[in-house]
């Protein structure tokens, strides 16, 4: 039977180092302790296994962390980044305990996102939701953060990307009257607040 030939704990890190049959693991103390390990004693195939599985799941802990240094990602995102490295199970266990300690909070992440869509790249609420999907947030969120635009009246905000997008036009101009339509569609912003702000224009 093999044997845990030496333990290293460091409290700073929260980390374990156990070394056991030429193998090196590295786990969380909150491991090493659910283990009970100990210097010196028998490790058995199943408790060899724990291990192994301990190691994967502080390196994907630490993957998770990475990824997230390079910025904020919704929940699905961040699982499927994992998904690339790691078995789907430790990849969800890992995503909701970043959750659960509050590192991952998709509605907060939307509720900014949508925020910058609006005020700064002037999308409507329909644009908003497709880049929010794009970013992997359910339905449910997206349906959430996206209550407060459907309330909101929109033709000032209409009326400045014409003014902007199309200064000095005619909208007299059949042709250009549907172009700046289409854009301010493809913009996210919805018919009737198009006509609206057209009509006002007349």
């Amino acid at each position: 039977m093999l044997v845990l030939e030496k333990l290293l704990r460091d409290e700073e890190r929260k980390e374990a180092t156990a070394y056991c049959g030429g193998n090196r693991f590295r786990i969380t103390l909150y491991d090493c302790n659910r283990l009970e390990l100990e210097q010196g004693m028998d490790v058995s195939d199943e408790l060899l296994e724990q291990l192994e599985q301990a190691d994967a799941r502080l390196s994907c802990i630490q993957k998770g962390f990475t990824h997230l240094s390079y910025g904020d990602l919704s929940k699905k995102k961040l699982y499927e980044k994992l998904r690339r490295h790691y078995d789907p199970a430790l990849c969800r266990e890992t995503v909701d305990l970043f959750e659960e300690r509050g590192y991952l909070n998709d509605l907060a992440l939307a509720e900014r996102y949508a925020d910058n869509y609006y005020s700064l790249r002037s999308y409507g609420p329909m644009r908003i939701k497709q880049e929010l999907y794009g970013k992997g947030f359910t339905p449910e969120v997206i349906d959430t953060v996206l209550e407060p635009y459907r309330s909101m009246d929109h033709r000032e905000k209409v009326t400045e990307l014409l003014q902007q997008k199309f200064r000095g036009a005619s909208f007299d101009d059949p042709a250009v009257k549907k172009k700046a339509s289409a854009w301010l569609n493809r913009q996210g912003f919805g018919w009737s607040d198009i006509s609206d702000v057209f009509n006002d224009y007349q």
